[in-house]
Formats: structure tokens, sequence, C-alpha cells
């Protein structure tokens, strides 16, 4: 795409999400609207700043989203639009939806300053001092003791930029004093003992905190994880069991050959399965292959990695193929080693976390949201540290979420890890405690550095191989517990709250549903909560 900035007549900018960022050209004398230019990796407030040394763009009147092309007589005002700009392409927020200590209000107003300077408008600001942050329509704060509040929620401004939607005061989760370990695993012998007479998995609650506390013997996992991914229902005895092996080849069967039945001509005409079997053979190519299941260029687990993947676009015409499913099936083809009990068992993991790989991601905006609130709670001074580095929005934990640890753990731990997970025992949310701990561990680390944005994201990356899984767990629990007790005595916000079960009774509870994963929390008398998913 070449055009003549000249030509230019407005620009429209798309609020980003966890998505591209984009920007929209449309040409003077009603031109059409180009192709988006999308950003992905390369800051777009960098490209901003390169495009107004050259344009003047200015907040239309018809969009708030849009920018035309002026003159540049009016210098303040185009100032204040690049702030305005800023903020639409991620560098401010939108709303403060609460306002803690006037520390953390300056920090976040100290990103005016910066992005005017960055920038580089005309407006002598970069002597202003915090003193003048009144003139941007902010509640009056004054200090007692050693905290600070607004007066009074200030109105929203008619553009949108500022708005304070609440106020309340800061808080700090209180920590869990109870004791907290790890157990040794669950062996062969130990399994036996959850299975009735006829094969079916009895002691349900008892077998699901072994496996939160101690994870599962390796020699047992082949069998286990047909249980933990849907596989087999916990219900069903060892004759049913085999009725469901020959359901479930027939229908991988039929799935198979439909994709290798495509004629050359079809797939000529197949846009979307060249796309996704293009992709998937790149990423099996680079899964795991460290691994001796998968170092041999010649490795059947390879060829059984890639069948998988290409079957499942068939199964799951929708979602389809996206890249770091390839790591969420290696280890189960592995552990598993039969082609068919590994495909119906890596769908059943992505029945458990297909939301993470939606085009709109929405799901992982929401985590990353609800990762925010918590840290606010249990660390305020490292989320404050984190705003200050324009660092709060938690990207650089999208990696974490997204694949469960797998790059950031080794292989076998991140085995251990996904049975904690699996096992649904205190919360289906729990791999946000664990990011959740990796942050509180990293407080120190982070501040006394004064590490930056860029140090923060190098920080975090070499964390990939250096993590302690037991005390990362230990951590986690702790927490998790410590969210569980102060749920009746703190304000805690609505998306945390969502992720924790209900208030503990002598007597389960009624299950509740949880919007963000359809499964149903039941509170246990112990404090943990029993959670019932659709698969099992």
């Amino acid at each position: 795409m070449k055009f003549a900035l000249a030509d230019v007549k407005s620009v429209e900018c798309a609020r980003p999400s966890l998505g591209w960022q984009m920007l929209n050209f449309q040409l003077k004398g009603d031109g059409p609207v180009l192709h988006p230019l999308h950003f992905h990796g390369t800051p777009i407030k960098d490209f901003w700043a390169c495009l107004n040394r050259f344009i003047f763009l200015s907040r239309s009147s018809r969009n708030s989203s849009s920018y035309d092309v002026t003159d540049g007589s009016d210098n303040l005002l185009r100032s204040y639009d690049s702030i305005a700009m800023a903020n639409a392409v991620g560098g401010l927020p939108t709303s403060f939806s609460t306002l803690f200590t006037e520390e953390s209000l300056y920090a976040g107003f100290s990103k005016v300053t910066r992005f005017v300077r960055d920038l580089g408008t005309e407006v002598g600001l970069r002597q202003a001092s915090v003193s003048s942050v009144s003139s941007l329509d902010v509640p009056e704060t004054r200090t007692t003791g050693s905290s600070s509040h607004a007066e009074s929620p200030a109105a929203p401004r008619p553009d949108g930029d500022f708005e304070v939607l609440e106020c309340v005061p800061t808080c700090k989760l209180p920590a869990f004093d109870g004791p907290v370990s790890r157990e040794k695993p669950i062996d062969l012998e130990e399994w036996q003992e959850y299975l009735d007479g006829e094969g079916r998995v009895v002691k349900e609650r008892e077998f699901r905190r072994r496996l939160f506390k101690g994870g599962l013997d390796p020699a047992i996992r082949h069998h286990v994880w047909k249980f933990l991914l849907g596989y087999y229902s916990l219900d069903l005895t060892a004759a049913s069991r085999e009725q469901v092996d020959a359901t479930r080849r027939e229908e991988y069967s039929i799935m198979c050959q439909q994709w290798k039945s495509v004629l050359p001509s079809q797939k000529k005409r197949f846009g979307l399965f060249r796309e996704r079997t293009h992709l998937i053979n790149k990423d099996v190519l680079r899964t795991d292959r460290t691994h001796p299941r998968y170092m041999d260029d010649e490795s059947l687990y390879l060829v059984k990695l890639n069948d998988i993947l290409v079957t499942y676009c068939f199964y799951n015409f929708d979602l389809g193929y996206v890249q770091g499913m390839s790591d969420l099936c290696s280890p189960i083809v592995d552990i598993l080693e039969d082609e068919v009990q590994s495909f119906w068992c890596f769908a059943g993991f992505l029945d458990m976390v297909e939301s993470n790989f939606a085009e709109d991601q929405e799901s992982m905006r929401q985590q990353l949201a609800t990762l925010q609130s918590m840290l606010k709670l249990a660390e305020p001074h490292l989320s404050d540290y984190l705003a200050a580095q324009d660092s709060d929005n938690l990207y650089f934990c999208f990696r974490w979420l997204l694949v469960l640890f797998k790059r950031e753990l080794s292989y076998e731990d991140t085995m251990r890890l996904w049975e904690v997970l699996w096992s649904n025992y205190l919360t289906p949310h729990f791999h946000l405690f664990c990011a959740l701990a990796l942050l509180v561990e990293s407080k120190h680390t982070i501040i006394s550095n004064k590490m930056g944005f860029n140090e923060i994201i190098k920080y975090v990356n070499e964390l990939s191989g250096n993590i302690d899984l037991d005390d990362m767990l230990v951590s986690a629990e702790q927490l998790c517990r410590s969210f569980m007790t102060a749920r009746d005595t703190l304000p805690l916000p609505a998306d945390v709250r969502k992720i924790l079960p209900a208030a503990t009774s002598p007597l389960p509870g009624p299950a509740l549903s949880d919007s963000l994963t359809g499964d149903s929390i039941m509170c246990c008398a112990d404090g943990s909560a029993l959670i019932s998913s659709p698969s099992c």
C-alpha cells in the first residue's frame, strides 16, 4: 500500500484489545478507506509520533476515534489531541475505576507528561509539576495519616478520556495463616482404592484433593489422564469403557478420512484448509524437539501429533488450529501413545481452555483483567509500580495463561502442574493464582532493581526454566485461601469474586454456575471447592 501523506483526509484508530492494533487511512475527495495498517509487536504510538512530524491531526467532530488532517494553526489543540490519541492506542487508561493513594494517582497522571514528551508535542508541559493535575478535572485529594482519598467522585469528562467511576479505600489482602504443603503423588495402589469393584471412580472428592496436593505417579498417567480429560466419565464401569473405546475409534477414523481424502483439486480451492495445515506442519516441527519422543525428524510421534491437530480442525471447524495448541497436545501424545485416545483427550483439554484461542481473545483479556484486580489486593505496591512503568496491563503474563505455563516450566513440571489444574479442587481458575504467586515472588526483584518496561519483559522471559514448581504451588494455594477467607470481609471486585467458590458452610451448598467455564463450584466444609465439569 502506497499513498502520499498530502492526500490523507483522516485517520481512524481502532481501540486496542489483546489483538492487533489498527489505523485506517481515508484519502481526500471522499476517497476510499484503504486497507487498515495492523501493528503487531511494534508500538502504534511510535508510528503515530513519526506521523505527527509530517501532518497535523486533530480529533474529528464526527467520531471520537477519528483524527482529521488540519493546517496545524492551533498547536495547543494539536497537543491535547496527541494525548487523546495516545490514550486511543493504549497509552493512557480510559477510566479510573478506583483512586487508591495520592502516590498512585500522581503516577497515573505522570503518563500524560511522558506521552506528551514522547510524541514530540509543542506545548511546554515538560516542566509541568504534579500540582497542575487539577486542570484535568481530577477530584481534590487530601492526606490523612499515611493514606489519601478523593473527596468526591469527579463528573465524567465529555470526551470520556478521564472518568472516575467509584472511589474506595485502599485495602490489602490478609495473609493466610493455615499450614499449606505438598504431598506425595498418587501411585497405583492408591488409585485402585478410588475404584469400586466394577471399575467406577468413587471417593471423588478425596481423589481430587489428593490430585491437587500431589499429582500422579508417572507410571499411572497413561490411565488416569483419560478420566481427567473426559475420555472416560468417572461413573463408567470397566465393561462400559470398552464400548466407549470402540465408538471413539470409529468416530476418529471417519474424521481422519475426511481430510485425508481431500483431492488436490479440492485443496486448491480450500484456502482455509491449506492455511491451517501449513501452520500445523510448521508448528509440529518446532514443538518439544528436545524431547526424546520428538527429537528424530522421522519420529512417528511427530506424525501422530500432526494428524491429531489436523483432525481437530475437522472436529472443531469453528476454532480450527491456533498457534499454541501443539504445546498442549504433545505431552498427551507422549503419555498416551495411542493416537485415538490422544486425540480425544486433547479435545477434552481444549474444551477446558478453548476460549483462550478465540479470535476475539476476550477470555484472555478478562483473565488478565482479573489478574490485575488480584494483584492490586495482594500486592498494591507492586501494582502501583507496574502502573508507573506502563506495565500494569500484565501483557507479559499472556503466555503463562495461554498455554498454562508450558513454556515456563520443565516438561515434567508442566505435566505436574496440569494435573493440579485438572483436579479442579479449589477453583477452575487456579492458574490465575499461580500467575499471581509468580508476580508476588518477583516483587522485590522488580522494584529493588528499578526495572522499567523493557527490563520487566526481559526479566519475565528469563523466568522460563527457573521456576520452582512446588514453591509456586504452595504460594498459589496460600493466596487462593487468603482470597477465600477475605471474600466476606473485603470489598473484592466482581471479577475476583467470580473465580472464588461461595462462602463455606458445614454442608455442601448449592452449585454456582461459573460464567467463565461452565463448571459448577460446590463448597465444602474444609473451605475447599469441588468443581463438577460437564466432561466428567
